[in-house]
Order: C-alpha cells, then sequence, then structure tokens
C-alpha cells in the first residue's frame, strides 16, 4: 500500500484486512485552501512509520464516508482533525493540536506508539465542584441534564484547551458569568469539545457559544454576534423573550396532554368495574 491510502468504497476491505492495527486518520476537506499542506506533512509523517502505523485519510465532503464519520463521532466543521485507533481495542486518541505540521503529526504518533498518549473517551470524569464556580465545568456526562433544564436559560461555550482562540475566550466567559451571577433562571457553562462526546447537531467550528433555551422541547441557538459581553447579554434577554412565548404554549400543551391521559385512565377504571 502508499504511505498514505485514501479511504473510499473501493479500498475500505483492504484497510480493514492490513496486517497493521494502528490507524492514523486524517479527516480534511480535499477542496480546502491548505488540504495540499495537511496532506503532504500526513504523507512524509507516514514515511516515518511504515509497518508500524496504517495511514489513512478521509474526505469529509464525500457524503459516502458519512458512515465512518459517524463511527468516528467526527463532523464535517471539524475539519482538519486526525484521529488514531487500533482495531483490536478500537480504542481512540485525539491529536490536541490546530497545527498539522510534521512534526506535531510524528510526535503524536510516537506517543501513541510509547503508550503516552491519552485515548479519547465519551467523556470525561465529572470534576469536584463543577457546579460550584460561576462558570460551571460541563463533561459528556453532565451535558445534556444541564443544558435541557427546562427551568434554565444555559449558555454554553464549547471549546478545544490546544485552540489560542478558544483560550482567548475564558476571560469574556468568566466576566459574562459575574454579570449575569444574580439571575438564578441562567446558567454560564463551558465544556472540552476535544475530550468529551458531544451528541448535538453542532454546525460551525470550535470556539462555538451556543444558547439553549429554557423549553421543554430540546432547542439550541449558535450564538453569531460580537464577542462582548453587552452583545451576549443582549442576545441572551431576546432569545429568553422568544423563549416565554413558546413556553407558554408548551405548558398549556402538557396540560391538556395530562388532563387527556387521567380521563382515558379514569374510562378504563370505570370500565373495569362495570366488568366486575
Amino acid at each position: 500500500m502508499d504511505p498514505v491510502t485514501e479511504y473510499t468504497g473501493k479500498t475500505a476491505t483492504q484497510i480493514l484486512t492490513a496486517p497493521v492495527l494502528n490507524h492514523a486518520l486524517l479527516f480534511v476537506n480535499k477542496s480546502s485552501a491548505d488540504f495540499k499542506d495537511i496532506y503532504s506533512a500526513f504523507n512524509t509523517a507516514a514515511n516515518a512509520f511504515r509497518l508500524k502505523i496504517l495511514f489513512v485519510w478521509v474526505n469529509v465532503d464525500e457524503p459516502r464516508n458519512g458512515r465512518i464519520m459517524e463511527y468516528f463521532r467526527v463532523g464535517a466543521f471539524e475539519a482538519p482533525i486526525i484521529r488514531l485507533v487500533n482495531l483490536t481495542d478500537h480504542v481512540t486518541y485525539h491529536l490536541p493540536s490546530d497545527t498539522l505540521d510534521v512534526e506535531t503529526i510524528k510526535k503524536f504518533c510516537q506517543s501513541y506508539l510509547e503508550g503516552k498518549a491519552k485515548p479519547k473517551m465519551q467523556s470525561e470524569p465529572i470534576p469536584d465542584g463543577w457546579d460550584t464556580q460561576p462558570v460551571k465545568q460541563l463533561v459528556g456526562m453532565t451535558l445534556e441534564k444541564v443544558v435541557f433544564n427546562p427551568n434554565k436559560t444555559v449558555f454554553v461555550l464549547f471549546y478545544l484547551p490546544y485552540s489560542q482562540e478558544s483560550r482567548a475566550l475564558f476571560p469574556l466567559w468568566e466576566e459574562l458569568a459575574e454579570a449575569l451571577k444574580e439571575r438564578e433562571d441562567v446558567v454560564v457553562a463551558r465544556i472540552d469539545a476535544s475530550a468529551n462526546d458531544i451528541n448535538l447537531s453542532m454546525h460551525g467550528s470550535y470556539p462555538s457559544l451556543c444558547l439553549f433555551p429554557a423549553l421543554y422541547a430540546e432547542r439550541m441557538v449558535v450564538y453569531p454576534g460580537k464577542r462582548k459581553v453587552k452583545d451576549l447579554i443582549k442576545f441572551l434577554d431576546k432569545e429568553m423573550e422568544k423563549a416565554k412565548k413558546y413556553r407558554v404554549k408548551e405548558d398549556e400543551d402538557r396540560r391538556k396532554y395530562i388532563e387527556a391521559v387521567k380521563a382515558e385512565e379514569a374510562k378504563k377504571a370505570n370500565e373495569s368495574k362495570d366488568e366486575l
């Protein structure tokens, strides 16, 4: 096989039956401006690990690659991204960098072979005191429970810890939490998107600022505005006003549903009595 093999319907069997069980997968958009540079770096690194790691690239712009992307929980908007997996135990490792040059890729692969790389888990452990700080630190296990609370409006920063752009937002998020600390119906939180599986329909790259209104319906609104506290609060208030209107209808629909269920149960109970 070539140093790097493209994953396609024709090569899938060849890749999965290869004697090399360690696979490095590059998920990348072939039409992106930096594709040639990233592929070149990936190909160069591949030559240093022949017979140790099989290097495969996946075009995220190809609809037929949806199944492999779903398996590795990779969204097209996350590309370019590199994952390492061993086909024996299927444990996945994520390259923690937004720079995909030769040295970065080689260092990651070497750390994996030496057993030093940390596996990507579905969820980090729940940190002690995660909900006692102004900015709540969410993990995979607590994400949906917190953001889909029908009595709280939750503003979440989805970040990558190795991304300078993400880290630059940390002070802003602390400032936002401080400004909203007296509002008990609002939660400001953040989650490491590289260390936890995000089972939500995310659109756009990280970092991403997403608002979850206080509704029974699981709804998420991506913040598109300026990265300033006053603009964030203005957006928050506007969405909360919208949610209040939806909530009135939701509460009415829930009331009618509960009444209908009780009426049905009463009817069945009366029918049972008549039969006796």
